[in-house]
């Protein structure tokens, strides 16, 4: 089951606004619930500026990991990495490397925009214009113009996975409070459904929260499978680039 791997997919939507709505030092940290048993923990963080071939670009964090109890079963240990270029929003380098209950993977990609190709393993391939990696689709995703979102239209967004294109279809649903440890949040509800074959078959079954406010913060992710209900939840966050819009 990979608990964390859904946490970093899913969080997608599309509109691009001119202002970027995070800065370096922004983290993120989340608890990942089975069936209301926490069993694991994800973090983001934007760790700081830098230059890629002149280009300035955010390089961002993630993690995730199953707690120490859950270790015994089914141990976690995974870690993203993307190169974000910071005028265009666009991934110029990725990293993975995951552990997953002895499952191990480690994979390097570089992109080339300007050519619609990705290098990897002495390797190159064709890629869709304007293409994300798994970890700065979330990124790309929160600098949406939300005064364009409407419930009868679906999105897409091109991803490279795994050596594969696919796209990702993204729904607005509706708004709704949700109730964290800070308070509530008012949030947009999302469904994204993702290809059949792939992490889940069912996109139906899954939603996600983003804050209603200029951050378009990730707040929660719920995705429902034959066994029960996954969960991650927003239990921290510093360096906000706005204040959290929070309501008793």
């Amino acid at each position: 089951m990979r608990i964390v791997l859904i946490f970093f997919i899913f969080p997608l939507f599309i509109f691009c606004q001119n202002e970027l709505p995070y800065k370096v030092g922004e983290y993120s940290e989340y608890n990942i619930s089975f069936n209301s048993l926490k069993v694991g923990s994800a973090q983001l963080e934007i760790l700081e500026h830098t230059q890629i071939k002149n280009k300035g670009a955010f390089h961002i964090v993630g993690k995730g990991k199953t707690t120490f109890f859950f270790d015994l079963f089914f141990k976690v240990r995974d870690v993203y990495e993307t190169y974000l270029d910071t005028s265009r929003v666009l991934p110029i380098k990725f990293l993975r490397d995951i552990y997953e209950g002895g499952y191990t993977k480690k994979q390097k990609y570089r992109f080339k925009h300007s050519e619609e190709k990705v290098f990897y393993e002495k390797k190159q391939q064709d890629i869709y214009k304007n293409t994300q990696d798994m970890l700065s689709a979330l990124y790309f995703a929160r600098t949406f113009n939300k005064d364009s979102l409407n419930q009868t239209t679906s999105f897409f967004i091109p991803i490279f996975m795994d050596e594969e294109n696919y796209f990702l279809e993204i729904k607005y649903l509706y708004n709704e409070n949700v109730s964290t440890k800070f308070g509530k949040i008012n949030c947009m509800v999302f469904k994204p459904k993702m290809q059949e074959g792939r992490v889940f078959e069912d996109g139906e079954k899954m939603k996600i929260w983003i804050s209603n406010d200029k951050n378009h913060q990730l707040v929660k992710v719920e995705t429902k499978i034959w066994t029960g209900l996954i969960k991650a939840i927003l239990v921290k966050h510093k360096n906000l680039k706005y204040p959290l819009s929070i309501s008793k």
